[in-house]
């Protein structure tokens, strides 16, 4: 690889951009970096080299590496100086039309057989690669933020693009030590477009006003994601954001899955865009954070009885049964634990009151999706209206009693993690239903390029695919929102 792409031009010394120069310059390759604007591409570099300094300090990397980093990265003040590289990538501005531009412009600068790649987050590679002579030579590198430190890189596919240039562009992410997930070129490609109900599905329950963004921030990490959506609407910056999200559901031809939230746009509006501008759903201004709600401490019941077959709740029923603190007993089918009167269920996508009708119980609770029960510090519930105060309050100190801060909502449809991860997993069937990509690269994305705890796909064996697509057609029927329609790859394997 070292030899086939020996010169490597980088256009755009953003964040992105400097980051992919760093990533090509690290493992030998001569680079040119250039950008409009040549006083901010040699800023780029230095500031690039005093973190490569501070690695160095910290004894991360030897000296001698960090210089040959720096020595490998050209900062040039002409097109026509990239004539030589044999891989072009650009990292600029989100326009179709000045990416297209500059294509047609290096392809007359550049040898027939260049290969072209655009770091572009969601505008399609096949429209880029129309204004070429030789559209067979453009494929899309999509790098993640730091470029340097995220291991995913998605290897997009145009329409036209030949075999031999994604095999190339596998090969290098390869070389570089990166994971390299093959995509077909369509809206937000995998991890873009798998990921939006992550930050629409949040912002669609704070519009309804059911929850607040620390309480679904906290509920999010507990489940295992390592941040929140609304934090991290606030890290990416809520332009940006939105700007992704109206491109999307543009190329979408307007699906309602992909339909921004108004949220979005009046927060834009008051430039309230996150931690760059000071202020986002949170305030950067060294105040503390809004507190999350918990329950105040109960008494626990001292008798519970479990289900004697193995449920979705089974490792808080297993901790039950080794606690002390209860005297468990066992009841054939029916709810996976029941305290006194009232039942608790893995929630399912109706209500409590819905639910509570359709199974014949008395009193009835629903628990929110965990990834691990054992491990997550938050247990998050909700009753039915005729559930005795004193009853939900023996609840909650049961799940107190197994070290779990407690959250109380109202009777929600799905509550709010079993409700967002239905969705992304609905989404992540569609995108291989459509040749997006394939059941193996949608899990490997979203985990390595996004850091989701674990697969989508993985996680939804966990769940019960069944599980999954009985709750969608329930937040189907109570919302009657086309967002919550079943993908039928979804739905042919339940």
């Amino acid at each position: 690889m070292l030899n086939k792409f020996k010169n490597i031009g980088v256009i755009g010394a953003g964040t992105m951009g400097i980051g992919i120069a760093e990533v090509a310059a690290s493992h030998g390759h001569q680079v040119f970096l250039f950008d409009l604007n040549h006083e901010f591409a040699n800023s780029a570099k230095q500031t690039m080299a005093n973190r490569l300094l501070s690695r160095v300090e910290r004894g991360k990397i030897k000296p001698e590496f960090r210089q040959q980093i720096i020595d490998n990265i050209v900062v040039i003040s002409e097109l026509n100086q990239l004539s030589a590289s044999q891989l072009v990538i650009e990292a600029i501005v989100e326009k179709l039309e000045i990416k297209q531009s500059l294509f047609k412009d290096l392809e007359e600068l550049c040898n027939e057989n260049t290969l072209f790649a655009s770091n572009t987050s969601s505008i399609s590679i096949t429209a880029i690669a129309a204004s070429l002579n030789k559209p067979e030579n453009m494929i899309g590198l999509h790098f993640f933020n730091p470029a340097p430190v995220m291991q995913l890189v998605e290897v997009v596919a145009g329409l036209r693009s030949s075999q031999t240039s994604l095999n190339d562009g596998v090969a290098l992410c390869d070389f570089w030590h990166k994971t390299a997930v093959l995509a077909k070129s369509s809206p937000g490609f995998i991890v873009n477009r798998v990921a939006r109900p992550f930050y629409g599905e949040a912002l669609k329950i704070l519009q309804e006003q059911v929850s607040n963004p620390q309480t679904m921030d906290a509920l999010m990490t507990s489940a295992g994601f390592r941040m929140g959506p609304f934090t991290l609407m606030d890290l990416i910056g809520m332009d940006i954001n939105l700007s992704v999200s109206k491109t999307v559901f543009k190329s979408m031809y307007y699906d309602a899955r992909y339909r921004p939230s108004l949220i979005q746009s009046e927060m834009v509006s008051a430039n309230l865009l996150g931690k760059k501008t000071g202020e986002g759903f949170y305030k950067y201004d060294g105040s503390e954070k809004p507190t999350v709600n918990y329950q105040a401490q109960h008494k626990a019941p001292k008798f519970v009885s479990l289900s004697k077959e193995k449920t979705p709740l089974y490792s808080i029923e297993q901790a039950i049964k080794s606690s002390k603190y209860f005297v468990a007993t066992e009841h054939e089918g029916g709810p996976s634990i029941q305290v006194g009167e009232c039942a608790l269920y893995l929630s399912n996508g109706q209500t409590c009151n819905q639910r509570v009708e359709s199974n014949d119980q008395k009193y009835l609770a629903q628990v929110d999706l965990m990834l691990d029960y054992k491990q997550c510090p938050i247990i998050h519930i909700s009753f039915d209206s005729q559930c005795p105060v004193d009853t939900k309050n023996h609840i909650v100190g049961m799940f107190q009693v197994l070290n779990k801060q407690v959250l109380v909502c109202e009777d929600l449809p799905a509550l709010i993690v079993m409700r967002t991860v239905c969705l992304l997993i609905n989404e992540a069937g569609d995108a291989i239903e459509n040749g997006v990509c394939n059941e193996n690269d949608v899990d490997l994305a979203m985990q390595k390029g996004v850091n989701y705890p674990i697969g989508l796909l993985a996680w939804a064996n966990i769940i019960g695919i069944e599980h999954v697509v009985e709750t969608l057609d329930n937040l189907h029927q109570w919302f009657g929102d086309d967002r919550y329609r079943v993908s039928p790859w979804l739905r042919a394997r339940a």
